[in-house]
């Protein structure tokens, strides 16, 4: 058990360098957030597929598909669909976006900077909420590999990625996500294998699950499925961390084609970690459902190659909340705070930027704390993006937009929408609040655009 810990350690150990070392490099905000088109296709595929690949992804698949089947894995390929749809459709049209660096300058280009602050106030909401997700993910994860409590794990995790995302910025993000993405490659797929091998193969893994867990409908309705497909595709579509790494490409082509790699990759990926909580199942059925994919790690692997899985455990979790704190606090100060105090001299952006970092991250932890639900937080963050950003965004880069009153009119209908009908209504149907703002959203900003086509 020496050495298992001894390559986790060792591998946090690595991302601590990482972060130091780039943040010698880190002078101003454009080093801060990485702007300018710089990285190729195995680069941005690479940190796209680190950042999306985050604990709700890969544990919380594992352990949805160990209490109800196969629904949950079937459902998160409407985030893969939705990724390879953004890298066929959408992102040839970072052209018209050089120079930018942040999600809300993209909109800042035909709404002006009222547009900028909004959406940077909802980036910094939505990716707050997912950072939680990850340290309580985190937690989850420490305490079981680890035997640590689960609020030392949160705080492991909260001080490993706000030293080297706060000293390095989106730099030593990228740098982290390659390593991350490695490990996470090749960990997942071992982990498999080897719990196959313990249940005695996939044939035994599949008389020993209980006949509803083959059916997508297991625990939920027609409706409640379709509605989880929709929120899963659209719920991080071009969130902020995915965003801004369609502005790194060097031509909109390498954006395109990294983007749809990525979306290809999430189907075999999201394939085995629903599979990992499946043969947990059959192994241990009495188990907890939460840490199915942790236990799973101590009990079928050898030693060496079970410190190699722990680390890509620990590296899939931290790979998203990395790119999620960075969104957040670019969101924050480049968006929301910057462009209302235009004359701020530039260390001051800087250091903004680093305290903002370590200060959100706080936040976070204690979001993590309150809400101990993985799915429940991501779904929350999901309500301060999907139902108000998607749709102006997405409208962007096809170079289709309305007037200011328009955008503002659809952003509000779509975050009441989605209040009222989670809040007040509970969901009715059990679908989610975030698909029916979406679509208010949607409804208000098409029919603004077809007006202003009118005229």
């Amino acid at each position: 058990m020496w050495l298992d810990c001894g390559l986790v350690v060792g591998y946090l150990a690595v991302l601590l360098f990482i972060g130091l070392r780039g943040g010698r490099q880190v002078k101003n905000t454009a080093d801060f957030t990485a702007v300018g088109g710089r990285y190729g296709t195995a680069v941005i595929f690479a940190t796209l597929a680190a950042s999306y690949i985050g604990g709700g992804f890969s544990s919380g698949n594992a352990s949805e598909a160990f209490s109800h089947g196969i629904g949950s894995t079937l459902a998160l390929m409407g985030f893969a669909l939705a990724m390879m749809g953004i890298g066929r459709f959408l992102a040839s049209g970072v052209a018209r976006f050089q120079g930018v660096s942040t999600v809300g300058g993209i909109l800042a280009l035909d709404y002006g900077r009222g547009a900028r602050v909004l959406c940077g106030i909802f980036a910094f909401l939505s990716c707050t909420g997912v950072v939680a997700a990850q340290m309580e993910a985190m937690g989850l994860t420490f305490r079981t590999l680890l035997g640590v409590p689960e609020t030392v794990g949160i705080l492991i995790g909260f001080g490993i990625v706000v030293i080297y995302t706060t000293f390095g910025g989106m730099q030593s993000v990228i740098a982290a996500d390659m390593v991350q993405f490695l490990l996470l490659a090749v960990g997942m797929p071992l982990l498999l294998a080897g719990g196959l091998h313990r249940a005695g193969g996939v044939h035994a893994v599949m008389q020993a699950l209980p006949p509803a867990y083959w059916n997508p409908l297991n625990g939920t309705t027609p409706w409640g499925f379709l509605s989880l497909f929709i929120s899963l595709a659209v719920g991080e579509a071009l969130a902020p961390p995915y965003t801004a790494r369609l502005l790194l490409g060097r031509t909109p082509a390498v954006t395109a084609r990294a983007t749809v790699l990525g979306g290809a990759f999430a189907v075999p990926f999201f394939a085995i970690t629903g599979l990992i909580g499946l043969t947990a199942f059959a192994l241990n059925p009495l188990g907890d459902a939460a840490t199915a994919m942790p236990r799973m790690i101590l009990t079928v692997l050898p030693i060496g190659v079970r410190g190699l899985v722990m680390a890509a455990m620990v590296s899939i979790i931290l790979s998203a909340a990395d790119g999620f704190l960075n969104g957040a606090t670019v969101g924050l100060v480049c968006d929301a705070v910057l462009p209302l105090f235009p004359k701020t001299s530039p260390s001051m952006e800087l250091r903004l930027l680093r305290y903002s970092n370590l200060l959100i991250g706080a936040a976070a932890v204690g979001m993590a704390l309150w809400l101990p639900n993985i799915f429940d937080i991501l779904l929350i963050a999901y309500s301060f993006w999907c139902p108000v950003m998607l749709v102006p965004l997405a409208a962007a880069f096809r170079g289709v937009h309305v007037t200011p009153r328009g955008l503002y009119c659809a952003v509000g209908t779509g975050f009441v929408a989605s209040l009222v009908w989670t809040l007040f209504l509970g969901e009715p149907l059990g679908i989610h609040g975030s698909v029916v703002g979406l679509a208010a959203n949607a409804a208000v900003f098409f029919g603004n655009h077809l007006r202003l086509k009118r005229r």
